[in-house]
């Protein structure tokens, strides 16, 4: 058994010492792989922050094992004790598994809200198909020899089940437990992707995003760790539940001392009776009150509402704010239609498009009044107009799949790609990989400061450089007929607003610090670059909450000639 153990943390060390000499000899594995001693590093660093997300995470995989294990036993039993329910069930399991959690849990979160509940039932929809399945094998696996001994003696159908399927069926069941525990991780980290504020899902998506791999990998290494702890636990309580032993005469394997069977029989599920008391316990009711949902992952444009919650400008003017992040940015309209949001920052493009297709919305607030976006490219000498992009590989990342407007600003500024890669929402891998040359999709404010960060040097056309009219690029906007569509709640949030904005140009550096406040988990090198960002930023914020009707018609009539928006609506209706 020791050797065992010595060959096994031989070829350990081994492995990651290949990996350390590797990570640290090729420099563009820095966006795809980072050592292992600095993920080490980085998990004693922020040990605090990576126990409260590993709870969370934990909390959900238990808590979704549960409802799964309420579901799947009584349908097991209904397919086991009635023959033409099978086929009626099977193929919807069958069809429930083949359905990607990633893309449901969205779903989930239109239905149920920004809620725990959203991301428990994906956990359970994750794990509920194998679940029922080795139960409903189990069920099944009586011995017909005694299946016949107990008719023969008369026993009821409940006597039965519970004196000889159930005992009979726990080697399937835990099996099924061990499989559970395997993927529970998987499900729960799909509801994080969509719905959650904080878990180990939401922890490798920002970090990821924020290019800090080393907070990446950490949070895989716990969720790798909190999944193998709950296959042990179940290992575990599989050897309390079975006997040690099997013995010669069957009879008395099913049925042994009362005590003892039922000891063996409740000890596993006291364990976990115990253990989702303790989680549920711990639940914090979530907080009340307007619920503003950022475009996107925190960063230095959100930077003025994070300063009017820590400051209070929003409560004195009667608001209780309450941020949600969000990682998909093409998703704001849907949420904020379906309720489960109150507020949502947004693109003035965007806005006007939802509002071609008859989304009704009320443009309420104004962070930025001027367009961010543009072509950002890695620095190169021969590259001194937009025309001389041509024949470089682009990356893009929009909110949908209409190119159109990127079309445009292609063909006004002569521009020939090599080739189009449609990068999703990663925009910055890309480019530390030469995977392209120039980006479309991020914000001249942000990427160049990230990018540069990593050692890359980059410049940018902003997107006024190709003849598209001024619009407003950080707006706030309500659902219309919402309390907060009224002109009373607008204007007391534009009041509040801008008391933040007046605020972050004041005191750039103490509005910093309030963003860092309330956003715990970022490291020192990701604040780093996002202070360079916010230097940029703060002189970009609106000056005043005046919305100027006539530049909105002037470009929703500039995207109604180009094409891009179709069906025409009134642009005061706009305005609460």
């Amino acid at each position: 058994m020791s050797r065992k153990v010595v060959l096994f943390s031989f070829c350990f060390l081994f492995l990651f010492g290949i990996w350390e000499f590797f990570a640290r000899s090729l420099p563009h594995l820095l966006f795809v792989l980072p050592a292992p001693t600095e993920i080490f590093c980085t998990l004693w660093e922020l040990r605090t922050r990576f126990g409260v997300h590993t709870f969370c995470t934990l909390k959900e995989m238990l808590c979704g094992f549960f409802l799964a294990l309420t579901a799947a036993f009584p349908l097991a039993w209904t397919m086991m004790r009635y023959q033409s329910s099978r086929s009626l069930l099977q193929p919807l399991f069958i069809i429930i598994q083949c359905l990607p959690m990633f893309t449901l849990a969205p779903i989930m979160v239109i239905w149920f809200g920004w809620s725990f509940t959203a991301i428990v039932i994906p956990t359970a929809l994750m794990i509920f198909f194998p679940l029922t399945l080795n139960i409903y094998q189990g069920l099944r696996s009586t011995p017909k020899d005694l299946l016949e001994f107990f008719q023969t003696n008369q026993a009821t159908a409940w006597q039965t089940f519970f004196k000889l399927r159930l005992p009979s069926a726990v080697p399937h069941i835990f099996a099924g437990f061990r499989i559970s525990a395997a993927i529970a991780g998987v499900g729960a980290v799909a509801g994080e992707w969509a719905g959650a504020q904080k878990g180990l899902g939401m922890l490798m998506l920002e970090s990821r995003r924020n290019t800090d791999l080393e907070v990446t990998f950490g949070a895989l290494f716990c969720l790798t760790f909190i999944s193998t702890l709950l296959y042990g636990l179940i290992l575990y309580c599989e050897t309390i539940a079975l006997p040690p032993r099997k013995l010669k005469l069957p009879f008395k394997n099913l049925f042994p001392k009362p005590i003892r069977t039922k000891r063996r029989m409740a000890i596993p599920f006291f364990i976990f009776a115990v253990l989702l008391f303790a989680l549920f316990s711990c639940q914090k009711k979530e907080s009340k009150g307007t619920r503003l949902l950022l475009d996107w992952l925190p960063n230095a444009n959100h930077i003025p509402l994070y300063v009017g919650v820590e400051k209070k400008f929003f409560q004195e003017e009667g608001i209780q704010l309450v941020i949600q992040k969000m990682h998909d940015s093409g998703g704001g309209i849907s949420y904020l239609n379906s309720r489960q949001a109150d507020l949502l920052v947004y693109h003035m493009p965007g806005m006007l498009k939802a509002c071609s297709r008859g989304a009704d919305v009320k443009l309420v607030g104004l962070l930025i009044k001027q367009p961010l976006c543009g072509f950002i490219y890695r620095q190169q000498p021969d590259i001194e107009k937009p025309e001389d992009l041509t024949g470089y590989t682009l990356g893009y990342c929009l909110s949908g799949p209409d190119t159109s407007f990127l079309d445009f600003l292609l063909e006004q500024g002569n521009i020939i790609p090599d080739s189009r890669k449609n990068v999703s929402v990663d925009l910055i891998s890309p480019m530390g990989t030469n995977s392209v040359d120039f980006i479309y999709g991020g914000f001249w404010n942000i990427e160049p400061a990230q990018l540069r960060s990593l050692g890359i040097e980059t410049d940018y056309f902003p997107i006024q450089d190709f003849g598209i009219p001024k619009y407003y690029e950080m707006v706030i906007v309500a659902n219309g007929n919402t309390l907060e569509s009224s002109p009373e709640f607008s204007k007391a949030f534009q009041r509040a607003l801008q008391k933040s904005i007046a605020f972050c140009v004041d005191n750039p550096d103490e509005a910093f610090h309030c963003y860092e406040i309330h956003n715990p988990d970022r490291r020192t090198k990701t604040l780093a670059w996002e202070k360079e960002a916010w230097e940029v930023t703060y002189p970009l914020l609106a000056e005043n909450q005046k919305i100027d009707l006539q530049l909105l018609d002037n470009f929703k009539t500039w995207l109604e000639y180009q094409g891009i928006i179709t069906n025409s609506f009134t642009i005061n209706n706009l305005v609460p």
